[in-house]
């Protein structure tokens, strides 16, 4: 391995790969900046850099042929991040552990691993869809999620507020019916004043003992009578607050029937539990059926892969002399000779059948889930169902305690009424001073009528507290909703910035690398944002000049394909400005652009230099020779990079 340290600073990267692709083991290190890995076709070059894309977090590389695990290391930063690679059973290699550099692979495979296979260069050379593929690290149905979750929220509090300011709506009423009941009360108690000094300074030595006492009596009486209508009002307040809590409680269980559907949520769980102990036993059925087919796979796939050729024979004498497609096999069933090609055949078939059978086992366990999530939420509500049921029962008891206590206090009061009816006809009777009679009466009713003000004005007090507190709670989810309706408008822009910086930063890019690497009638390409059908498209535009110099509005496919994955290269490091990559990942890998020539390859990793602090990019030997004065570069003929 060769390396020219002119532009080595900082911190170095180094990517260790074993049995990947076509590399036995490699190790290389790469300074920041650019670096070049030189070498033939089908060097390898794809392997590394594959590796180095898995290891960032992309998509996970082939393991080598005949290797039945692989691996790749990565050391940056002072940290190592690994991908584990082993050998399914069906022969496919898989992720066995992985602690990559970053877990969101859309990121690296879209705007990090600039490969052949890169989504947005396929996209410009064969016609896809490039919003998609731009805007896909943004999550644009959690966002919609977002904004339905934020509409519904809104909503509450609308309902809610309005409500509040209803109940807020009455304060000036209050107000002025609490100013009146004072004013009268007010003027009750200055008159009951009044009567008891006169009472006090009536002259009583001309009633008799016997009279004396009927007045105390009265007087204890209707001061009884005033305690019981006391907690008479005082119950009847705390019935009505029980008779709304019942009221909601039964508004929430109609709510709940209705949502039901009318169905009872016990025959709900009934058809659940039936439909998961259908698909448990199909589920069942699967496993057996897999159990069965995936070791017939195996035992043949293995008899497939058992084609070691004799010793001495290299590459081209096996090519030229041994058809493995012809070859004959013996059948592990029967024991007879086999064609090779039937025996892959009848594989491919069962293979088929066993990934369909994969594949509906997958369908019948999401439903699994799905089902076990029904239940959940059936003995959810089940028991939220439940418990509503005992709180009614519980308020109901309460209401029925405490009308029974309201109807004896009732009777109690009447009691009283009617003994005080009895004192005052006794004291008709007597021979007491009709005037002090009518004093006694005076006082006892303004009593009354004074206890009956306090209590209507405590009642209208605490509705003018009621009120006042709604109108700040109104106030509250006012500002609660004003920072909905900014998070509402910020969620349904965002999309719309992002989209519009997409399109700015790529029609700002291709303009420059365009003039860098100086194509010839090409005038300009861009990107057009418009709506089709509520929907974003971007719609790649390219203007071309021709030989007279007549400028004209082309096709996209009369570009070349080299320029045209020139194209899909510089939207894809688009994506990597407009999404911020380099603060998740600060690398790029560029590879398959041997369509480039020398000068227009360094034009290009210099523009991608701008943006990133690693840039690797393939190249083949005569490219990088003339590179290599500017590029530190690394050549896989190097004794350190065991390959096939």
């Amino acid at each position: 391995m060769t390396i020219d340290e002119s532009n080595a600073e900082d911190v170095e990267m180094s990517v260790s790969v074993r049995n990947v692709g076509g590399i036995e083991q490699a190790s290389v290190t790469f300074d920041p900046g650019i670096t070049v890995v030189a070498g033939e076709n089908a060097s390898n070059k794809s392997s590394l850099l594959g590796s180095l894309g898995a290891v960032l977090g992309g998509s996970p590389p082939p393991l080598r042929g005949g290797a039945d695990a692989g691996s790749v290391t990565l050391d940056l930063d002072g940290e190592r991040y690994t991908v584990e690679l082993a050998r399914a059973a069906d022969g496919r290699p898989v992720v066995d552990d992985a602690t990559p550099y970053t877990a969101d692979r859309t990121l690296v495979d879209h705007f990090v691993s600039l490969d052949e296979d890169n989504p947005i260069r396929r996209a410009v050379v064969d016609g896809g869809d490039l919003h998609d593929l731009l805007m896909r690290p943004v999550d644009t149905e959690a966002i919609d999620a977002e904004i339905d979750r934020l509409h519904a929220q809104r909503t509450d509090l609308d309902e809610r507020i309005a409500d509040l300011d209803d109940r807020a709506d009455t304060l000036p009423e209050l107000e002025v019916r609490a100013r009146r009941l004072r004013e009268r009360r007010d003027e009750v108690s200055t008159r009951l004043e009044s009567k008891r000094e006169a009472l006090a300074a009536a002259d009583y030595r001309t009633a008799d003992e016997a009279t004396q006492d009927l007045l105390d009596a009265l007087e204890e009486a209707r001061a009884e009578r005033e305690r019981l209508r006391d907690r008479r009002d005082t119950k009847r307040r705390a019935v009505e607050s029980l008779r709304d809590d019942l009221d909601a409680v039964e508004s929430e269980l109609s709510a709940l029937d209705a949502d039901l559907g009318g169905e009872s949520v016990r025959s709900r769980l009934d058809d659940v539990a039936s439909d998961l102990s259908a698909l448990r036993e199909r589920k069942g059925r699967l496993d057996e059926t897999i159990d069965a087919l995936r070791p017939i796979v195996e035992v043949n796939q293995a008899l497939l892969a058992d084609s070691r050729l004799p010793e001495g024979f290299d590459e081209g004498e096996v090519v030229d002399r041994l058809d493995p497609e012809s070859e004959a096999i013996t059948c592990w069933t029967c024991g007879q000779s086999v064609a090779r090609t039937d025996v892959r055949e009848q594989v491919e078939a069962v293979e088929a059948i066993l990934q369909a059978k994969r594949e509906e086992r997958a369908t019948v366990e999401e439903r699994i889930e799905a089902c076990r999530g029904r239940r959940s939420d059936l003995e959810a509500r089940l028991e939220e169902r439940s418990d509503l049921a005992e709180r009614r029962r519980h308020l109901e008891r309460e209401v029925e305690e405490r009308e029974r206590a309201l109807s004896d206090l009732g009777e109690r009061i009447d009691t009283v009424d009617e003994r005080i009816r009895d004192l005052e006809a006794d004291l008709d009777g007597a021979e007491a001073d009709d005037d002090l009679l009518d004093r006694h009466r005076e006082v006892g009713d303004l009593e009354y009528e004074r206890g009956r003000l306090e209590r209507d004005l405590a009642a209208v007090e605490d509705d003018i507290e009621a009120a006042e507190a709604a109108a700040a709670e109104a106030d509250t989810l006012r500002e609660e909703r004003a920072e909905i309706r900014d998070r509402l408008s910020d969620l349904r822009d965002r999309i719309d910035r992002i989209e519009r910086e997409a399109v700015e930063t790529v029609n700002e890019c291709m303009e420059r690398v365009l003039d860098r690497l100086d194509y010839d009638g090409i005038e300009r390409v861009w990107i057009d944002r418009r709506s089709d059908d509520h929907e974003t498209v971007f719609d790649l535009q390219v203007v071309r000049t021709s030989d007279d110099g007549t400028v004209y509005r082309a096709a996209v496919d009369t570009l070349s394909k080299s320029e045209r994955e020139v194209v899909g290269l510089v939207i894809a490091l688009s994506g990597y400005l407009v999404h911020d990559v380099s603060a998740t990942v600060p690398v790029v890998v560029v590879d398959a652009i041997e369509m480039l020539d020398a000068e227009r390859i360094r034009g290009l990793l210099d523009f991608f230099d701008d943006h990133a602090r690693y840039v690797v990019a393939a190249a083949l030997p005569e490219e990088a020779e003339h590179l290599r004065p500017a590029f530190d570069t690394v050549s896989l003929e190097s004794p350190g990079i065991a390959t096939q």
